[in-house]
């Protein structure tokens, strides 16, 4: 009925449910003593020195807006990849197709 394997399993089991329960008291109580700690202060911010940018903003969002970090690479990117698509035989022989029959008829 109860094998050996068994009795080893529910050691195993108990022995880890019983490390991680001793680290979770751990990590509750040491959390508890840094809460003790003084807590952050938080400090009043000049808002006379955002408010030309909030006007700029509200006037124009896009002409305010920052340019995005790598743009050029992004550009760069998809003009190589314009040029590889343009090199395929697929392409280059549909406008080729198309030109004939144009001008063919």
């Amino acid at each position: 009925m109860f094998r050996i394997e068994d009795a080893i399993g529910l050691a195993v089991l108990a022995i880890l449910a019983s490390y991680l329960y001793l680290k979770h008291r751990q990590r509750a109580l040491a959390g508890s003593e840094r809460s003790g700690s003084p807590q952050w202060i938080a400090k009043p911010i000049d808002v006379a020195k955002l408010k030309p940018s909030i006007n700029e903003v509200r006037r124009d969002f896009l002409a305010a807006r920052q340019r995005e970090r790598g743009g050029h690479f992004h550009q760069a990117s998809l003009d190589m990849a314009r040029r590889s698509v343009v090199r395929l035989a697929f392409f280059q022989h549909r406008e080729s197709d198309l030109h004939e029959h144009s001008h063919g008829a």
